[in-house]
């Protein structure tokens, strides 16, 4: 017999794909820089700037800007040299196949860089890639029949929260920042972080406002070569067309920064920074769905073979992770202590069974660099383990090292970073409905019983019940002088048959 269906679009997340790739490089160092003595260290910024997919094959290509701060003998203070590693990886993934969103993470496992002579280095880079797919899937839901008189329709309904869309989209920031009169003024910028946050989405019929914060650290060197940091929160808004969703729907937007530039501004008002940076956000669209659908049917006059149909949905969702302070603890002896944070980033997160819910291990990793008792710039490197929980045990976690402060008090220096745990589950939900059914209208009726007098099983319906017996729990209800919404008592129950 003929089904009727509706179609539900949804999108569901097809798994994560992780490679690794090395890169290696050999460069002269440019004829402008001084030559090379001695490695303070080495600070590397994985960016990514296309991706391409065929036929499941996902290409990746970037560079990892490679940040060396060194002294030389041929002048005074801290110097930098920066320089880009090119790379291409390759991940090979069926899944990938009818992705319309693939969302790619990196991070940096090295970047060392060693001296071959004083006008020569040696680079090595190994990023590490996470590529996450997201795919737009039909369902076909049941949701009538044709028109037969003797047929009884079991309905049921579902309350769902579905992911309904997961897309990319990039602007370009760009923002100005003045150093204060009370710093010293730049003759060059050495180092570089910048960490994105999304403080507020709100959805106005199809757009949709984003407003965030970038917060920028630089180290620089002043014109009387001393070492200086200058901090500053950048706000940056966005307003993206195109997004059709319900009033009631909530989104979930995660910032990267592909690609950005960092530069040092001389005005006739004083020296600043400016940014220029791509910021790409990956926009998840989750809405309640009410599913009607046709869980059985039978036939009161006709036999009736149905088809059963398993339909599965699976929406990825945040879970409420932790958020612990790591504080580390310098001490310095000279009287005028001074540090800077180069790198801070976590290891992959382990996840343990506790008592409480889920225990989240990693490993978090700080390069802080320095001036020891003679003036001299040094590096250090600490670690330190992070342990959080939560209440489930969610698929996916990854720590991320938010933006750090430092308070020095006297020759003491306590270096603050917070550590985020994003985890991140799917919801999986399965419901049964009619797939298909044959109404055997030529087949031999079968003589049903007058009266039928029985007790319900534990686990039966009266709906069980009725379509045993080719009945109607309407009938049954009356007959045994049955409310609607009463309980079945246990007891003997008059099944009588349909004229």
């Amino acid at each position: 017999m003929e089904l009727k269906y509706k179609d539900l679009t949804c999108c569901e997340m097809v798994g994560n794909m992780v490679t690794t790739h090395e890169e290696t490089m050999e460069t002269a160092i440019p004829e402008y820089c001084p030559d090379m003595a001695r490695i303070v260290d080495t600070v590397g910024q994985l960016k990514i700037r296309e991706k391409t997919i065929t036929d499941g094959r996902l290409t990746v290509t970037g560079a990892v800007k490679v940040t060396v701060l060194y002294t030389s003998e041929e002048s005074a203070g801290l110097r930098s040299l920066s320089l880009s590693v090119p790379f291409s990886a390759v991940m090979e993934d069926k899944r990938l196949q009818n992705c319309r969103t693939v969302c790619v993470e990196g991070r940096l496992l090295l970047a060392e860089a060693r001296i071959v002579t004083n006008r020569k280095l040696y680079v090595r880079v190994l990023p590490e890639l996470t590529a996450t797919g997201y795919v737009s899937l039909t369902k076909s839901v049941c949701c009538g029949t044709e028109e037969e008189p003797s047929l009884r329709i079991k309905e049921e309904k579902m309350e769902l929260t579905l992911m309904t869309e997961a897309e990319e989209r990039e602007f370009t920031f760009t923002q100005e920042s003045m150093i204060g009169e009370g710093q010293e003024a730049p003759e060059d910028l050495l180092c570089d972080r910048m960490a994105l946050a999304v403080t507020e989405c709100q959805h106005f019929g199809n757009k949709l406002v984003i407003k965030g914060e970038a917060t920028l650290s630089v180290l620089y060197r002043s014109e009387h070569q001393n070492l200086c940091v200058y901090d500053a929160v950048l706000p940056f808004s966005q307003i993206i067309d195109g997004i059709d969703a319900s009033e009631d729907a909530t989104f979930r937007v995660e910032p990267y920064a592909p690609e950005g530039e960092i530069r040092l501004l001389r005005t006739d008002n004083g020296n600043g920074i400016g940014v220029v940076q791509k910021i790409a956000l990956l926009i998840c669209v989750y809405e309640k769905r009410t599913i009607d659908y046709i869980a059985d049917l039978y036939s009161i006059r006709y036999p009736c073979a149905v088809q059963r149909k398993k339909l599965h949905f699976a929406s990825d969702r945040m879970v409420k992770g932790g958020r612990e302070e790591v504080v580390q603890r310098l001490e310095f002896g000279q009287s005028r202590p001074f540090a800077y944070v180069t790198d801070a980033a976590c290891d992959q997160v382990d996840m343990t069974a506790g008592e409480n819910g889920t225990q989240l291990h990693t490993r978090m990793r700080m390069k802080v660099l320095y001036l020891d008792e003679t003036g001299a710039p040094m590096s250090s490197e600490r670690s330190t383990e992070v342990s959080s929980s939560v209440g489930e045990t969610p698929e996916r976690v990854k720590a991320v090292c938010k933006p750090c402060s430092m308070r020095i008090t006297g020759g003491v220096c306590e270096v603050s970073v917070p550590v985020e745990f994003q985890a991140h589950s799917t919801e999986h939900i399965e419901l049964m409905q009619v797939g298909g059914a044959d109404l055997q209208t030529d087949a031999t009726q079968d003589e049903m019983p007058s009266v039928v007098l029985r007790r319900m099983a534990p686990d039966e319906t009266l709906w069980d019940i009725a379509k045993q017996y080719r009945t109607d729990e309407t009938l049954i209800r009356e007959a045994n002088q049955l409310e609607e919404t009463e309980q079945v008592p246990d007891r003997m129950l008059l099944i009588p048959k349909v004229r």
